[in-house]
């Protein structure tokens, strides 16, 4: 790709009649804001079909950012083409979730080139599996965490319970409701530390999976600031069974 920018789109919004803001988690430069002109107008080089949450692009950066802080870019192409994610209603959902959890706690994030191989390497992995992912978007979340820097300790022993604001797990229950019973908390110990493939594998009830992934995104709000208003993990409760 030469000197190309290479980003995943988190988030477009249409502005004016034709045109698109769009935000970038780059490889490169970390998160970034550009306005895309005329994305809506016939004949359009970088249409808006371009700019789709979780879209890997490869793009030039052209001009100065605007005093809104919002860049250029041209010659935008599609960076690497998914085989089923666009298609499957599942994995669609699975998107949706993952998408807005990068928007909702990747904000003003600097260069993270172990972050964005991450989310790359989770996307691709999403795309080619066949079935039995229900767990990913725990195991996206937990891995989330730890490259955010807040990733759960891993000090787990039997009957302990696990406190979401000390991101830890505690022999006595604390005094506060942000926390994982002894049940939950064991559950959450098989999971920390799996790859994709195994913590896909791991047999969970379909509460299970509700509680804890209601749980972890209680983990995330207390731990990233901007993490508020999270709507799309109550899509995968009825996509996910």
């Amino acid at each position: 790709m030469g000197d190309k920018i290479q980003g995943v789109v988190l988030q477009s919004v249409r502005y004016g009649d034709s045109s698109l803001v769009v935000k970038v988690f780059t490889r490169q430069l970390g998160l970034r804001s550009y306005m895309v002109k005329g994305a809506f107008s016939r004949g359009a080089k970088n249409r808006a079909a371009l700019f789709q949450d979780l879209n890997v692009i490869a793009y030039v950066e052209a001009g100065k950012p605007s005093p809104a802080g919002l860049g250029y870019m041209k010659d935008v192409q599609i960076d690497m083409v998914f085989r089923s994610l666009p298609f499957e209603m599942g994995k669609r959902a699975v998107l949706m979730f993952a998408s807005e959890m990068l928007s909702k706690t990747l904000a003003g994030q600097e260069q993270n080139t172990g972050l964005y191989d991450f989310v790359v390497q989770s996307l691709q992995w999403l795309d080619l599996v066949d079935g039995c992912y229900a767990n990913f978007p725990l195991y996206f979340t937990l891995e989330l965490a730890r490259h955010l820097g807040f990733h759960p300790t891993d000090n787990h022993r039997a009957g302990y319970s696990f406190d979401m604001m000390e991101g830890r797990f505690v022999a006595d229950s604390p005094v506060h409701p942000y926390c994982f019973d002894a049940n939950q908390a064991a559950l959450l110990h098989a999971l920390i530390g799996m790859g994709v493939d195994e913590a896909c594998r791991l047999p969970l009830r379909l509460e299970q999976r509700r509680n804890l992934l209601d749980g972890l995104i209680v983990f995330m709000r207390l731990h990233a600031p901007v993490m508020n208003g999270f709507h799309s993990h109550e899509v995968l409760k009825e996509v996910l069974r």
